[in-house]
């Protein structure tokens, strides 16, 4: 497989004739151009040219390894330091290990401009397009992100090594060069990686632009990097970004990049292609304390002239919006498996012999019954499917019966029937308590106890009688986790938004009326309690609302099945068969498995609330990792009903298609 061609990103000229006395190397890469980036006159390709200029475009340079800057040298750093003031990013250096992010975008083909300056618009009835993306990123050199816009989807990664992009009209392709960030992130996604990058670029004065008066940053690929990413047909001439940063805010609001390409193959003239992007940032909000955008527009320019193209120059504009609906930091389950590249680019560094496994793949499998000292990081990565949203797929094979990870959860609460039996921490079964112990809550181990001691004590301040009756007496399960939730946002243990990524059920106006009731009794315990006002700030009815919408399809039935099992099977049917819940739970990357009536994998709990994740048969690389939601040994009209009353959707996997 050749490598990627610095334009691999463009639509190319396919206006030259192939030279019958070129070389192979040559005749290839024409072939190449004539097979992939014939596209720029086709109306029927402008999908393929939009996700390929605008889907997933690399940052000029690579991210700088430096400190901090401490004192003002120079108003580069002067202005990198307004800005990482004013995202309040600092406070993520050496905290964060990954950020995980989903959004929208909409693209559209603008107009075409030829020699004669005569422009071919393309309205509502052309190729605007809406499309959706889920992103990972552990640093500014380890990345995915998936794209899927009009039935097109479009792979792009990254390592630390080598970058790479799967399109479906081209295949796995590496980039040429070292290692760059992906433009995206630095459109106020990280600010971090956005203050790496600027820290050492070229103060150019100061430019109003969108009516904002900014501040205006360079950087440049050096000729080194150019010359690494040019080949005998293609060279890289320039590859320059300017950053605007607001005088008054000190926030990133304007990206422009450009980038010049000279193509010439040998007996005919050199092409020249140089591409434009601007992107405008806005609608920054504060996520964990840090200022993120969440939204903007991007347009990019393609303009193709040279002395063989006939009828002059040619123009290409095309434009994108974009928004980001979920964003959270250090979710847990993230492997290195998720940035392995495709087995084609790793065939294309024999020469690197690199070990593209993760040091999962580099330990032998410990037997089932064996605990894990050091686990490695689960063989998964989350993506986006093509019916049901986001969901979790395997990175490599997963035998039968094999753990594929554990999970503990963002917020758990025993039922109400089982609140002195079990610890109030963990959900482990204690022994039974006699008529003259104390009945207050127990836990399991100091360890318990000393965890949850933060946001216990902010409880034991109040009285949740009331509250408790309330929900005693409807048979409701989630207002105790909105409870638990709530004091340990007063306590300072988790973030008003910590659910914000998790999908929230649809509720009918009917449902969140019926809410209102819970939410004034769990005002009204606060405020006898005397609560701070800065610490119920958050404290609102939408938020309830919002929390509710997310518990009711995100959290789980804890039944601990217990005792030792050494077949899986066994183990799924005791957790089935086991007594009634002990309690209810909510986990960030069990939250992202889809449903199917006839699953892959069972979420099981053994003795505390501590989720495992086994596989129930062998599952291949790419292969979606999916459990049931519910009882599947019901009938399948039972199961549609369950299905739709709890969750919101009729099933239509293999086994309810079937009538089973």
């Amino acid at each position: 497989m050749n490598r990627l061609a610095p334009l691999s990103e463009e639509p190319t000229n396919d206006e030259e004739e192939d030279n019958n006395n070129s070389s192979k190397k040559v005749s290839s890469w024409r072939n190449w151009l004539k097979s992939h980036f014939s596209l720029l006159f086709n109306k029927k390709s402008d999908l393929k040219i939009l996700l390929s200029v605008l889907g997933c475009p690399l940052f000029p340079i690579s991210p700088h390894a430096g400190q901090p800057n401490t004192h003002v040298s120079s108003s580069a750093e002067y202005i990198i330091q307004h800005f990482t003031a004013a995202t309040g990013c600092r406070k993520l250096e050496g905290k964060v290990k990954n950020v995980f992010a989903t959004g929208k975008v909409r693209m559209a083909m603008v107009d075409e401009l030829g020699s004669s300056g005569s422009s071919t618009a393309v309205g509502p009835t052309g190729v605007s397009q809406k499309g959706c993306f889920v992103m990972w990123q552990m640093v500014p050199d380890k990345w995915l992100i998936e794209l899927v816009v009009g039935g097109h989807k479009v792979v792009a990664g990254s390592d630390g090594n080598v970058a790479w992009r799967h399109t479906p009209w081209i295949g796995a392709h590496a980039a040429k060069g070292g290692v760059r960030p992906l433009r995206r992130v630095l459109q106020g996604l990280d600010p971090l990686a956005v203050s790496a990058v600027f820290s050492s670029a070229q103060y150019m004065g100061e430019k109003r632009i969108m009516g904002v008066d900014c501040f205006v940053l360079k950087l440049s690929a050096d000729h080194t990097d150019l010359a690494d990413r040019s080949d005998n047909t293609a060279e890289m001439i320039k590859h320059v970004i300017f950053g605007y940063f607001s005088q008054r805010s000190g926030l990133l609001v304007y990206l422009e990049d450009s980038y010049l390409t000279r193509i010439q193959s040998p007996g005919s003239r050199p092409t020249y292609w140089e591409t434009t992007m601007a992107t405008k940032i806005e609608d920054y909000r504060t996520v964990e304390g840090v200022m993120i955008a969440h939204g903007g527009q991007s347009s990019a320019i393609i303009t193709r002239f040279g002395d063989n193209l006939k009828v002059g120059p040619a123009i290409t504009r095309m434009e994108e919006t974009w928004t980001i609906d979920d964003l959270a930091f250090n979710v847990p389950g993230l492997s290195m498996d998720c940035f392995i590249p495709p087995e084609e680019v790793q065939k294309d560094y024999p020469e690197e012999n690199l070990d593209w496994r993760s040091p999962l793949h580099r330990t032998p499998t410990p037997p089932e019954n064996e605990k894990l000292a050091s686990p490695g990081p689960p063989p998964i990565r989350v993506s986006i499917t093509e019916m049901a949203g986001r969901g979790v797929f395997a990175t490599r094979r997963i035998g039968s019966g094999d753990l594929i990870h554990t999970a503990k959860p963002l917020v758990s609460h025993p039922s109400l029937s089982s609140i002195h039996s079990v610890c109030y921490f963990c959900l482990r079964k204690l022994k039974p308590v006699t008529s003259s112990e104390d009945c207050n809550v127990r836990f399991c181990s100091q360890e318990c106890e000393e965890q949850s001691k933060v946001f216990v004590a902010v409880e034991r301040k109040a009285d949740w009688s009331a509250y408790d009756d309330y929900c005693r007496t409807r048979g409701l399960k989630y207002p105790l986790l909105v409870k638990r939730l709530a004091c340990m946002v007063v306590s300072g243990v988790a973030s008003a938004d910590c659910l914000d990524i998790l999908q929230p059920a649809s509720l009918s106006s009917e449902m969140i009326s019926e809410m209102g009731e819970g939410f004034s009794l769990l005002q009204s315990a606060f405020m006898k309690a005397k609560a701070r006002d800065e610490c119920m700030a958050f404290l609102t009815e939408q938020w309830y609302i919002n929390v509710l919408a997310r518990f009711r399809i995100n959290s789980f039935r804890i039944e601990l099945a217990g005792g030792s099992y050494e077949d899986l099977h066994s183990l799924a049917a005791a957790s089935v068969e086991t007594e009634a819940a002990v309690g209810n739970a909510v986990y960030m990357l069990p939250s992202f498995y889809n449903h199917d009536c006839d699953p892959n994998v069972h979420i099981i709990w053994i003795d505390n609330v501590n989720a495992r994740l086994k596989a129930l048969r062998e599952i291949e690389a790419g292969e979606e990792l999916r459990i049931c939601y519910i009882d599947a040994s019901m009938d399948h009209d039972a199961r549609q009903t369950i299905l739709f009353q709890g969750f919101g959707f009729r099933c239509s996997c293999l086994r309810c298609s079937s009538g089973d």
